[in-house]
This record gives C-alpha cells, structure tokens and sequence, in this order.
C-alpha cells in the first residue's frame, strides 16, 4: 500500500475517489439532521453514511440544503477529503455545492471547506474532494445546496469523509477549448490531449467518462468532458475541461429579384406572389422575447419557455404566442429537442401539448396532431389525482400530471417563415410605385443575414385615361409662380388636385369645365416634388409631377 499520507492536492475542477479507511462508520454512528429536512421514512438521513448507494437521503426542503451531523463519540479525526455518491434517479435533484464544518463541543462549528460539485447525469458516480485541514474535531457536519436542475428536491447516497489517503495519481486536463463550428455542419472538431501519470506506476491512460474523444464532432454549445485514471490502489482522480463550439457560420437568405407588375387597367393596387428561402448549417429560428430558441423541425419553430407556468397556463399562453404547447412527433424529434434543452442549460420537467383534458384516456396532442408516438415512463400515465397533463423529464421519458398543482417551463411550438421586417407579405395588394421588401434571417445560435427586394407597380390607365394622360401638357416644370395646363382633347377638364410627395392633400383648383388651357398659381407652395391630379368632366383622372422651385 501507499504511504497514508496526501501528497497530492487537487487543482482546479479536479477531484478523487479513493479507496481507505472512512471516518463514518454507520454500525456505531448516527447522522442527525441538520437545517429543516423533510425525508419519506424509507430516505432518512442515517442512509448517507450506511456506504450503500442502494439507499439514499432525500430532502424535499431543497430551499435551504440537505446536510447532516455525526458524532464522533469524541474520537477526533482530522478530515482532509470527503467522497459522495450520485443517488439512483433525477440528476436535476443533485446538489452543486457543498460546506464542511467541524466542532469539538457539537455546539460551535467552524467551516474547513468550501466547494462547487460539477453535475453529471451518471448514477451511483463517486468522486472525492479534497481540502486542506490540519485540525482533528470529533464532531462533523456536512451541508449541500443547490440542485442541478429546477428540482425543489435534494437527494445524494452516501457521504464519507477521510483523515488519510494515498498517493493518488496526477491527470492533468487542457483548459476550456472554444473551436469554431465545421463548414456546413452543426458541430465542429476538438482536439486535445489528456495525461495522467501515478508515483508508483508511472505513466497512466485516462478513461473517458463523458463527453467526446479528442477529434470528435462536438455539438454547436458547451460539452463538459470528463477523465478519470485509477492507480493500483484504486485511487481514481478526475479532471473535467468545457469545449465550447461557436457557430460562426450565417444562414443563407435569398430574396427574388425586383419585381415589376402591372395594374388592372384603372385599379391602384396589383397582387403580387414571391418566395423567401433560408438555409442554415444548424437550423434557422426567428429570435422571440421570453424563450430560448431550441431550433426548427420541419418547418415548425421550437422554443423553451424561459418562465415556468402550470400546465393550463401553459396552454394559455401559447396560444396568445400564436402557436401550441408543442408536438414531439417520433423519437428523432424528441432527441433533438432533448440536446437542445439541455445546451440550454435545464435539467427539469417541460410540459409538452399531450393531453387529455377532453376525453379521459384519450390522449392528443394540442397542434391536432395524432397521437402516433409516445414515451411514457414505467407505470404512466396512472392518472393520480386527475393528471390530465403531460411533462417530458430530462430522461425523455414522460409523466402526467396535474393542470396546477406545479409549475415548470414549457415547450412551444409556431410554424417558421423568415421575419418581414418591411413591405407587404407575398400574395398582398402592392400599391402604385415602389414596395421595398426586407427580411432577416436569423439561426438558432443568433447569426443573422437580411435581404431585400422592390416590388414595383406600374399603373395600367384605361383607354379614356390614356386619351387623357396624352392630351395633357404642364409647362413650365419646374415652375416658380404659375403651372400652364394644357388641354389637346375635346373633353373639359373639371378640377386638379395637389398633394405633397407624402399624399397630402395640399390645394385644389375648379376649372369649371375648361376646354383648352389654364394657369394655377402656386406661389405659395413650398419648394419641392408635388403630385397633380386633373380630372375632366367624364370622370377620367391622371396623376402627374411637378417641381415648384
């Protein structure tokens, strides 16, 4: 065996597991609660240090920690490393910090450490933390806080602290790595190199425990890595390094080319049809207010609410969203949607549109959808308590519950189209002239590209327009003072118009049907570009300019 003493400390986001002789001893101690605790029977706090990862140590009072003390029955013991044990199930209720304190009267206790313990979704996972302490105490209390998810539930198998350890082995990791994603891929490629060696056995291979190999396609976000190596003394250490991929790649937005269109002959607006297509490496989705983007499914837009409502607000809500709780169609679709919730950085319960509110038993979904696929948990949907509602946890698996009882957030659902940030949408009425239309495309990592198009309207006149248009002189133009309208056609003219270049009405003029020429004043116009509206007196109009210098 090693030497029982601790020759090597652990850096940053380096912990051990290491097998000696523990502190606690379940056959002669007893775990006492401490802070408010709140266990079923079968969960008690004496289940932390029995050293059997079957059973566990529950909390439903999660607000304030899950922590206990033990009496040492005045034997001190100066502890410098403590090991836990992830419980069977739900890695959203694992704690992620925890505080070690000790006492020599069971009254007075002084913190000795400190720590953050990274979450993983590994059951029954063992990892022991060290920490610099040089005084024997004969009483220890030990505290969690947080959770690892929404979990208003703390849990964890078993605790144990040490007073001795070997040499353990040295695994060095790289630090964070930030790598830009694959041309045309949503993912992109790590690589780097993980070491370990050990005093009595030399150089060592460290065992991936998640995440991916140096050279893997790592997914668009942040992917934890994790090593560990174990010596002959099953000493294991540990070491975890984030690589970060950045999608630095624009979708591809293409608008058509201007488009001109002609009126109906004395109409002023012209249908006109167009199409936007976007194309993204990952998956294209307009940014919305209060969720977070998951990615789009066949032309459906998925997001994840950021607040958390009961399943019959839920409901409420998207649709003042316009859309639905949302659909998870097949298995495919409820693993991508499972990635991208947990690249969002959840762990908890999502309420999906699966219900059965109308019928009992009879399950659908709120797109109006049919209900093809499922994926119910062991033993659900068991209606306890009228559970006409339906969570996905971060398993996938799914549960019913109840329309109040809890809130959690909840997974929408809107059909996708480019965003229109200008203009008319295709298949409009385009009014006379120039429409200039612009959308941006965004994708699900917040690259964004925009494009844009004219849709210009030309008026097609009638025939007796077009007598007019042509039978119709102004002169001078520009004019300074007076504008001389001419009439070639046998046709009077009846009134004009003037309207500034926003289309408001600026003077009028009655020609009381003249028949050949006439002279407007506009002295007292503005300088600038007007429109004139000269209509005769068979109810035929034309528009011209004019510029008043």
């Amino acid at each position: 065996m090693k030497k029982t003493t601790l020759s090597f400390l652990l850096s940053l986001f380096t912990f051990a597991i290491i097998s000696a002789q523990g502190i606690f001893d379940d056959s002669i101690h007893t775990a006492v609660n401490f802070g408010s605790v709140n266990s079923p029977g079968a969960e008690g706090v004496q289940n932390i240090i029995d050293q059997n990862s079957n059973t566990k140590f529950l909390d439903f009072n999660a607000f304030d920690g899950i922590g206990f003390d033990v009496d040492l029955l005045g034997v001190s013991n100066t502890a410098i490393a403590m090991e836990i044990v992830t419980a069977n199930d739900a890695p959203e209720r694992d704690p992620n910090a925890y505080e070690v304190f000790g006492s020599n009267d069971g009254a007075n206790y002084t913190s000795i450490a400190t720590g953050a313990i990274p979450c993983v979704s590994t059951r029954f996972f063992s990892r022991t933390f060290s920490f610099s302490n040089t005084t024997g105490y004969t009483y220890y209390r030990v505290n969690f806080t947080g959770t690892c998810g929404t979990s208003n539930i703390n849990q964890i198998a078993d605790v144990q602290l040490y007073s001795a350890i070997g040499n353990t082995p040295a695994i060095t990791c790289p630090g964070d790595l930030t790598v830009s994603n694959t041309t045309g891929q949503c993912d992109g490629i790590a690589n780097f190199t993980v070491t370990a060696n050990d005093t009595e056995d030399g150089s060592l291979t460290p065992t991936l425990v998640s995440g991916f190999a140096s050279g893997s396609d790592f997914p668009i976000g942040t992917t934890t890595v994790l090593y560990s190596v174990t010596d002959s003394d099953n000493n294991t250490v540990s070491c975890s390094f984030n690589v970060i991929v950045n999608d630095t790649e624009n979708p591809v937005v293409t608008c058509p080319a201007n488009i001109m269109a002609d009126t109906n002959p004395n109409e002023s607006t012209a249908v006109v049809t167009y199409t936007v297509s976007a194309l993204d490496n990952c998956s294209t989705i307009n940014p919305l207010a209060s969720f977070t983007p998951l990615g789009t499914i066949n032309g459906q837009a998925y997001y994840l609410s950021d607040a958390s409502f009961t399943p019959v607000d839920a409901f409420t809500d998207a649709g003042s969203q316009g859309g639905f709780v949302g659909t998870i169609r097949n298995a495919a679709d409820s693993m991508f949607l499972l990635d991208a919730i947990k690249r969002a950085s959840f762990l908890g319960d999502v309420i999906i549109g699966y219900n059965d509110v109308a019928t009992e038993g009879a399950f659908a979904w709120d797109t109006g959808d049919a209900a093809t696929y499922s994926n119910w948990n062991t033993g659900e949907p068991n209606n306890a308590g009228n559970e006409d509602y339906v969570v996905m946890q971060s398993s996938g698996g799914w549960n019913d519950v109840t329309g109040t009882s809890s809130s959690s957030r909840y997974l929408l659902e809107v059909a996708y189209a480019p965003q229109q940030t200008a203009g008319l949408a295709s298949g409009s009425d385009f009014p006379i002239g120039t429409t200039t239309n612009t959308f941006v495309v965004t994708d699900v990592s917040g690259n964004s590209v925009t494009c844009s198009f004219d849709v210009i309207v030309n008026e097609v006149l009638s025939v007796d327009s077009f007598n007019l248009e042509t039978s119709i002189s102004m002169s001078p133009n520009p004019a300074r003072n007076t504008l001389t309208i001419g009439n070639s056609s046998n046709v009077k003219l009846e009134n004009a118009l003037v309207f500034d270049i926003n289309g408001r009405l600026i003077k009028s003029f009655n020609f009381n049907e003249v028949d050949e020429t006439v002279s407007l004043n506009v002295s007292i116009l503005k300088s600038g570009l007007y429109l004139i509206k000269i209509t005769n007196n068979e109810g035929n109009s034309i528009i011209k300019k004019f510029i008043k210098e």
